[in-house]
């Protein structure tokens, strides 16, 4: 457990960094006892201490003792406070990928059908799977109701949401069939294969310690897929609307495509031990021996690839020079430690700032791709794939130099994201 001292002489805590968690060390014994800090005094501190913007911090009483104020007052959009009654499930949004009274099917819309919903995936240990539902079949009905139209995904959704059981008629290759369904709760996976017209497409959607692969999560699925499809002479890694994860989920899977050199690096902020904001670096570096570091990749990205996708595609495009294709990526090059707080709650707390290998820092700008397009589809790969199959063509014909603007939506923002955990940080005071 981490335990953490407030003294009237400030005396902090120097931390010694792992790839994961910090580690406190106390400097200095205690001088004196004083009265233990309520829930607004220790994130008051928290912030002081590991906010990425420390000057933004007033004192307590400009807050009004008052943690809505403390927060809301804050420029960062990813620096919150989740409250005790929030915390379990956020701790679960942020570290797995359950999914929450579901029946287990990703549905795509195709509107040039009668009934447009058009089943994409039926998730492993599902209902839906465990019930034989299969893929690229439609949904006809739901509890009685026609699926036709405009209307027939939010009829869909509406439906799902209101009941716990759902009788679905399922329609395939002109045989339909019907099927009644419990909701329950399951580990989905975050890492998917699809051949599409003879092209491999590897889809990450999170980088998450708990997935369906119980001992490594998003990592554990990478590389089982990649042991099953090493033979293709070209594959892509398909980063769009992946919004982060953690850390060193993304830090160890982008190792796996690279031998040697640097994967990312950044700079926290915290305090020395005798109360002076500090800086501390970290550099993350490639490991040789893992099972794609021979093989060759495209990146497909969108504008909400975000947080650790980005440290991800970085990470590859600048060691092994792998082709991104799409659009500029997010820009969020910042990461978030989460603290326990002393009532229960969760403080989520912007203290990372990210570099890509070649020290570039994409903050508010993305990363951007070699070959620009838009819509970013699997059409762009389609276009491009012969191409590069093709051994007289140069890699650097293919690229566009010129700058691809963004159109990037300003309302969004991307939930966690390059997450380092902090188990436990209770105040005490002796």
């Amino acid at each position: 457990m981490h335990r953490y001292f407030f003294q009237k002489r400030l005396v902090f805590l120097a931390f010694l960094f792992t790839p994961c968690l910090f580690m406190a060390c106390i400097l200095d014994p205690p001088l004196s006892k004083s009265t233990a800090p309520n829930e607004f005094q220790y994130n008051h501190w928290l912030l002081e201490s590991f906010y990425i913007y420390p000057q933004e911090i007033q004192s307590p009483s400009e807050y009004q003792f008052d943690l809505d104020n403390l927060y809301g007052q804050l420029s960062d959009p990813y620096t919150r406070y989740i409250p005790p009654a929030n915390k379990e499930s956020t701790e679960t949004q942020i570290n797995t990928s359950y999914v929450a009274g579901d029946i287990g099917l990703e549905i795509l819309l195709n509107t040039a059908s009668q009934h447009p919903l058009f089943i994409y995936r039926v998730y492993p240990q599902s209902p839906a799977e465990k019930a034989g539902i299969q893929r690229y079949s439609s949904i006809t009905k739901i509890n009685g109701m026609d699926l036709s139209g405009e209307n027939a995904y939010s009829i869909y959704q509406t439906e799902l949401a209101t009941n716990k059981t759902v009788t679905l008629h399922v329609s395939s290759d002109s045989l339909e069939q019907i099927y009644i369904l419990d909701k329950k709760t399951f580990l989905t996976p975050t890492v998917f294969i699809d051949t599409i017209h003879n092209i491999p497409f590897i889809s990450i959607t999170g980088f998450k310690p708990h997935t369906i692969d119980h001992q490594e999560g998003s990592l554990g699925e990478l590389k089982d897929i990649l042991k099953r499809n090493q033979k293709a002479p070209l594959q892509v890694l398909d980063l769009r609307n992946n919004l982060g994860g953690h850390l060193n989920q993304c830090i160890a899977m982008a190792d796996l495509f690279v031998d040697k050199g640097v994967l990312s690096s950044f700079k926290s902020h915290s305090r020395s031990n005798i109360g002076a904001p500090t800086t501390h670096s970290e550099v993350y570096h490639a490991k040789k021996g893992d099972i794609a570091e021979s093989q060759d990749f495209l990146i497909l990205v969108n504008r909400y690839t975000a947080s650790c996708a980005e440290i991800f595609v970085a990470a590859l495009a600048e060691n092994r020079n792998f082709l991104v294709i799409g659009e500029a990526t997010y820009g969020k090059a910042v990461g978030q430690n989460t603290w326990k707080t002393k009532e229960n709650g969760l403080a989520i707390i912007t203290g990372m700032e990210f570099l890509t290998p070649n020290n570039t820092n994409y903050n508010r700008i993305g990363i951007q791709p070699n070959i620009p397009c838009s819509p970013v589809s699997y059409q762009c790969i389609y276009d491009l794939y012969p191409k590069l199959l093709t051994k007289n063509t140069k890699l650097d014909s293919l690229q566009n130099p010129k700058s691809f603007s963004s159109l990037k939506n300003q309302n969004f923002i991307p939930f966690g994201g390059a997450i380092k955990y902090i188990k436990s940080s209770e105040a005490h005071h002796d």
